[in-house]
């Protein structure tokens, strides 16, 4: 089932990605705007960026066009469905849940950056990605780990915006 289920979160990927190029289009500053769209046209391309990449355009989402209450339907739709929210709801009621959750996330990761992934069982650890976005079925736990320690190193530096 879970094969299944990140298939369709998968499908929804292209989505996010497409709406947040079209988004980066109406950034006014055009240093910010062009990093974002190459981000966004390397994803799309295949690759994975790396963290300095990622970190390099955070301030892009807490004061402009991309921030949660100001982004088009359909993108707030992808990216419920990437969550596993129903998107089949009136606009605000999707911001406020979409919000609601990852800021159910944060906090996870602030308890679990003071516990430690160690900590954990490797069920444990599994669900943990799944939540994530991570599909870890056929990850060794270590894979999961070195993957959980990433999200939560980049989670821990964005918990400010």
């Amino acid at each position: 089932f879970l094969d299944a289920y990140d298939s369709i979160r998968r499908d929804s990927y292209p989505d996010v990605v497409q709406s947040l190029a079209l988004a980066a289009r109406s950034l006014p500053e055009p240093w910010p705007r062009e990093l974002l769209q190459q981000l966004c046209a390397q994803v799309q391309g295949g690759a994975r960026p790396r963290l300095a990449q990622l970190l390099a355009v955070r301030s892009l989402f807490s004061g402009s066009a991309l921030v949660l209450n100001r982004l088009q339907v359909h993108h707030v739709r992808a990216l419920s469905r990437v969550l596993f929210l129903t998107p089949h709801l009136p606009a605000a009621l999707l911001r406020r849940r979409l919000l609601s959750h990852v800021l159910e996330i944060q906090h996870l990761d602030r308890a679990l950056l003071h516990l430690g992934p160690g900590q954990l069982s490797e069920e444990e650890l599994r669900a943990a990605c799944y939540l994530r976005g991570l599909n870890s079925t056929h990850l060794g736990r270590a894979e999961c780990r070195a993957w959980l320690e990433q999200w939560l190193g980049l989670s821990c530096q964005l918990q400010g915006t």
